[in-house]
C-alpha cells in the first residue's frame, strides 16, 4: 500500500506520478520518489528515526525486547517468517547486544545499584547479611546456609 500512496504525485513539487522504489533495512521501510522536475532532489521517507544516524530505532528496540524477554532471536526470527514480516538476521541481533544494550543495562544497573546503597547507608538499625557474591540482579549463585544447633539447616 505504501507503493500505491507515494505513486500518487510528487510529495515535494506535487507532479503526478513519480517514480518510486522501497527497499528495508531490518524493519524500517525507505521508500524513494524520483520526477522529472526535482531530479536529484527526489523525495525520501524512511518509516522509523535512525539512532546514531545509523541504526534504525525498531530494530534496536526489537533487539530489546527480545534479550529482555529471554527469548532466542532465531525462533522469533523464524516465527517472523512465517508472518511475513520484515526483520534483520541473528548477526545483527548480536552486534546490537554488544555494541549497545549490554553496556546500556550494565549501566542501568549500576546506577540503579549505587542509589539503593546510598539508601541503605542512611538508614539507621541495619544489618547487612549474605556472602556479597551475586552474578546477576537480586540471584546469589552462592547460597549461605546456616545451620541450626539442634540438626537441620535454616
Amino acid at each position: 500500500m505504501l507503493m500505491n500512496l507515494f505513486s500518487l504525485f510528487c510529495f515535494k513539487c506535487k507532479q503526478g506520478e513519480p517514480t518510486v522504489s522501497m527497499k528495508s533495512s531490518g524493519t524500517m521501510v525507505t521508500v524513494s520518489q524520483s520526477c522529472f522536475k526535482c531530479g536529484e532532489n527526489a523525495y525520501q521517507w524512511r518509516s522509523q528515526a535512525l539512532i546514531l544516524g545509523k541504526y534504525p530505532a525498531g530494530n534496536l528496540l526489537l533487539s530489546f525486547g527480545v534479550l529482555m524477554a529471554g527469548a532466542s532471536i532465531s525462533k522469533m526470527l523464524l516465527v517472523f517468517r512465517h508472518m511475513g514480516l520484515v526483520a534483520y538476521n541473528v548477526r545483527t541481533f548480536f552486534t546490537h547486544q554488544s555494541t549497545f544494550l549490554f553496556s546500556a543495562i550494565l549501566h542501568y544497573w549500576e546506577t540503579y545499584r549505587a542509589a539503593l546503597i546510598s539508601e541503605i547507608k542512611g538508614m539507621k538499625d541495619v544489618t547487612w547479611c549474605g556472602d556479597g557474591r551475586f552474578d546477576s540482579m537480586g540471584h546469589s549463585a552462592h547460597d549461605v546456609l546456616l545451620f541450626h544447633p539442634q540438626g537441620g539447616t535454616l
